[in-house]
């Protein structure tokens, strides 16, 4: 049973693309090949000119045909940009539409932020895609499923709010001391946490996936 199906309220579902933008040629593409309902240009902020001038070109263009919303995020800072997008889509998610990714246009770091996105919200998306520059062809790309089991994000959420300590993680996660050390010899290998002099910090892996 697909996300549609399980969705569907009163017979009325939207599609919402999530995308990438910047001169907007890809994203005319991806709304002629989707068919979306609605759709949500991620923009630097601040937006620069040639970003300004596609967004008012596209709502130009499908105007009354498509609701065309946008997203202000960071420029490279990609904890802020998967954080924004993971939350739009739990937001879409939650009013029942079905949620689409398209990363065809903009910088690559917003691309691989909004794809990451999607890897830890693969359960809630119904595809993510590209389409190439030569003939417009459309690639479905593979999600990728971003599981961590819950004790081990409550240690790294733990260690992001200042409680690094095994003695401290004991108590408020409320396992065996032997499991604590175990869960962070395996977090440190798994790359979601660095020691440093100044104790456990979490990378930026281990801070996208609590998000």
């Amino acid at each position: 049973m697909n996300i549609s199906t399980l969705h569907k309220r009163d017979g009325l579902v939207m599609k919402v693309i999530i995308s990438t933008l910047y001169e907007g040629k890809a994203v005319k593409v991806a709304i002629s090949k989707l068919s979306p309902d609605k759709i949500v240009l991620l923009t630097d902020e601040p937006t620069d000119k040639i970003r300004e001038e596609s967004i008012k070109e596209l709502r130009c263009f499908f105007k009354d045909i498509i609701i065309i919303e946008t997203l202000k995020t960071s420029v490279y800072n990609i904890t802020e940009i998967v954080g924004k997008t993971t939350k739009k889509i739990d937001e879409e998610f939650s009013q029942g539409n079905d949620v689409l990714i398209h990363i065809t246009e903009g910088r690559k770091i917003t691309s691989l932020a909004l794809l990451f996105a999607g890897f830890l919200r693969k359960s809630k998306i119904n595809g993510a895609y590209y389409f190439t520059e030569e003939n417009n062809n459309m690639i479905s790309l593979p999600l990728i499923e971003m599981y961590l089991g819950e004790t081990k994000k409550g240690i790294l959420k733990q260690i992001e709010s200042g409680n690094g300590l095994a003695k401290d993680l004991k108590e408020k996660l409320e396992v065996k001391q032997s499991a604590v050390y175990q869960h962070l010899q395996e977090l440190k290998k798994e790359g979601y946490i660095i020691s440093d002099d100044d104790g456990l910090k979490l990378t930026e892996l281990g801070r996208l996936v609590i998000l």
